[in-house]
């Protein structure tokens, strides 16, 4: 049987792992190889650790010159692989009608199938985005989008389907045994108030705005620890800031790690203060986990499916300190919000092997 090639692109790159990157390596772990060629762009620089894992998952990576750096050399790269591999479908992740150019690139070399996936609601460069929509428009065949106002923003009223951003519900269920052994081996007692962030550290994820928190909670909670788990080009920055104010003694920069699940389990309370985000796959987690949550209010409301989330304004790290101590006098059994949560999660579309199997129905059905 011949099988289906795919070539995939996300726009955030493979430079570390992060939400886009993670949605693509848990769908393709499912894929059935016998059906699928999976080929995936590396543009510019990588890191070895991520591909690494799509390789180990079966994933073939083209490197190809940065996207961003060099968009000549990318695109005359982009077309010699095209022609060469003939692929039937191109997978396309990102936030903006840029894509157009590998639109039109797969559509100039005979690709039929043409999937957008939109994650985000807003893009960087808005005028290049403004410009390029009309082309952008007559170019794919499949729109996709992690959540409503995710498609709404790439697409308009033009129609899309949501696949979430599904998760394997069996790594994020509450274990109290974990939880005991991930606070004693990280040194934490039964009475710290452990916070806990994951992200990318850039503008978008706010990281500067948990500093004013914690530096307000400090004057009336002295035994705390504040996770910041992730990478990225803030985070130097946001180190020296801490050290600056007096406040590296109660914060953990994790780095880039591979054990959240484990965290999440020592973790009390989880905080999002982002500027803006699609449908954030940290939040499905939360919830799973049986994890109180305080999210930015620039954040959809779509990845709520528990009451554990509680929505904030980010003009008021005053009213973050003050939420923060009032979860703490709210009684929360995690083993049955958890296992509330993942019932909930599998009911309205985040599990991870029947979003797989949707997905891979598209490429096989082509413009449907």
């Amino acid at each position: 049987m011949k099988k289906i090639k795919i070539l995939t692109l996300s726009t955030s790159g493979l430079g570390k792992k992060e939400g886009i990157s993670t949605v693509i390596l848990d769908n393709y772990a499912l894929f059935d190889k016998k059906k699928f060629q999976l080929d995936m762009i590396a543009s510019g620089d990588y890191s070895y650790q991520l591909i690494s894992e799509f390789q180990n998952i079966g994933v073939n990576i083209k490197c190809l010159p940065s996207r961003k750096i060099s968009v000549v050399q990318y695109i005359t790269a982009l077309v010699k692989l095209m022609k060469e591999e003939k692929y039937d479908a191109v997978y396309l992740h990102g936030s903006s009608a840029i894509l157009s150019i590998e639109l039109i690139i797969a559509r100039m070399c005979g690709c039929k199938i043409r999937v957008v996936h939109s994650h985000n609601t807003t893009c960087d460069h808005k005028m290049a985005d403004k410009l390029l929509r009309p082309i952008f428009y007559r170019n794919y065949t499949v729109a996709l989008a992690c959540g409503y106002e995710a498609g709404q923003w790439l697409y308009g009223n033009r129609p899309f389907d949501i696949i979430k951003n599904g998760r394997n519900t069996k790594v994020y269920a509450f274990c109290s045994e974990k939880r005991d052994y991930m606070r004693e081996k990280l040194g934490l007692s039964a009475q710290t108030l452990v916070l806990g962030h994951v992200g990318n550290f850039n503008a978008q994820k706010n990281q500067v705005f948990l500093l004013d928190v914690l530096d307000r909670l400090l004057k009336v909670e002295r035994n705390l620890k504040l996770y910041l788990m992730g990478d990225g080009t803030t985070r130097k920055s946001i180190m020296q800031m801490a050290n600056d104010r007096g406040l590296s003694q109660y914060i953990v920069f994790t780095g880039s790690i591979q054990n959240v699940p484990d965290m999440l389990q020592a973790m009390d309370l989880m905080l999002l203060p982002s500027l803006h985000e699609g449908l954030p796959l940290v939040a499905v987690e939360w919830q799973m986990m049986g994890l109180p949550c305080i999210l930015s209010d620039k954040i959809t409301k779509e990845c709520v499916f528990t009451d554990t989330v509680r929505f904030l304004p980010i003009d008021s790290a005053e009213n973050w300190k003050n939420a923060i101590l009032e979860s703490r006098t709210i009684s929360n059994n995690r083993v049955d919000a958890s296992e509330k949560a993942i019932s909930a999660a599998k009911e309205i579309g985040y599990d991870l092997q029947e979003n797989a199997q949707k997905l891979q129905q598209y490429f096989e059905r082509g413009d449907k």
